[in-house]
């Protein structure tokens, strides 16, 4: 089991195999499954002496992708505009809600919802083929699917008794709740549209998306986030918290009360020694290496940060990924992080 990899910004898989992630991409299942036979040979020719790709592979029959990451699913049925491009992840445009609108926001119903209807119907074609689907649709997470709503008026309702902070975030819940559930329906897998690396290292977890908990304090954390990150350990365990942040040791207090956790993704320079420390010894971490830090590093500083890592956590408890890598950042660079990361991470 390999306990490393590697994920590229959609700008990356387009230049160097002409993959196009407009709405085709995502809305045409003949068309996702070619490109993603073609992105696994790719990877293969680029990096598969360091086990990733393959040499020649066969079809799956996918919805999403776990080759790249990204998140816009769930925030488009709730009301926000998405626009695709050919090289690039699709992009949430916020709704900017205003009080009223966000205090009236309800759950979409799924079955009326014509961005769900075009992922289901697409699921339902896939099972009667294949008799099977793999859900790599990324499930964002409750914050960032009501920053896409709200906007930065949400930070501003956090201190406003009469704000329609708390409604903004049940709905984003029952939102992504009512999604898992449905997406449990075609697998028991689906998480690896958050992070790839879950796939190989616990592929039964499910992943919630807290990027954006970054931005929030310990004591916001708790007083409104903590109980739906509960809710939902609770319903679909076990669990797992996606902190791509540099600084999760300052909520890591918050995250050590969520019940069922047995994976948490570790920011790039976050304080993984803390991390590790605040954690129960059975949670897997998973450290992220940035990928700006890839591409600015040497060789050798690469070695030794991942050196680092490793020495900080030792043993089977840590995996090493790093995602986002773009165009800019050379092979050699990348093949100087997985080499460092099989070379240290080797049982």
């Amino acid at each position: 089991m390999l306990r490393y990899d590697i994920c590229f910004h959609p700008d990356w898989w387009h230049k160097r195999a002409g993959i196009d992630f407009s709405r085709v991409f995502w809305e045409n299942a003949a068309y996702r499954m070619e490109a993603d036979v073609l992105m696994r040979k790719t990877m293969f020719e680029c990096f598969g002496a360091f086990g990733l790709g393959e040499k020649d592979p066969a079809p799956r029959p996918l919805v999403g992708s776990d080759y790249t990451a990204c998140g816009f699913l769930l925030s488009e049925m709730l009301g926000c505009r998405v626009v695709y491009a050919p090289d690039d992840a699709p992009q949430v445009l916020c709704e900017e809600l205003d009080d009223e609108q966000a205090q009236a926001l309800k759950v979409p119903d799924f079955d009326a919802s014509e961005p769900w209807i075009r992922q289901e119907e697409q699921m339902r074609a896939l099972m009667k083929e294949y008799g099977r689907v793999e859900c790599h649709l990324n499930l964002m997470g409750v914050q960032n699917i009501a920053l896409d709503l709200r906007g930065q008026e949400l930070f501003l309702d956090y201190y406003d008794e009469d704000s329609p902070a708390e409604n903004l975030l049940n709905v984003s819940y029952q939102t992504m709740a009512e999604a898992c559930r449905r997406l449990k329906r075609y697998s028991p897998y689906i998480s690896g549209g958050v992070t790839n690396v879950i796939s190989r290292v616990c592929p039964e977890v499910t992943l919630t998306s807290n990027c954006t908990v970054e931005m929030t304090s310990l004591s916001i954390y708790e007083r409104f986030l903590l109980k739906y990150d509960c809710l939902l350990a609770q319903e679909f365990a076990p669990f797992g918290i996606h902190h791509c942040g540099q600084t999760m040791e300052h909520v890591v207090e918050g995250y050590a009360k969520v019940p069922n956790v047995t994976f948490a993704e570790v920011g790039a320079f976050s304080d993984l020694e803390k991390v590790k420390n605040a954690l129960p010894d059975t949670v897997r971490l998973n450290a992220r290496f940035s990928p700006v830090r890839l591409g600015e590093a040497s060789p050798e500083e690469i070695r030794a940060e991942v050196a680092d890592m490793v020495r900080i956590v030792p043993g089977p408890r840590l995996s090493i990924s790093c995602a986002g890598i773009d165009s800019s950042v050379s092979d050699e660079k990348i093949s100087a992080f997985l080499e460092a990361c099989r070379n240290a991470l080797t049982d």
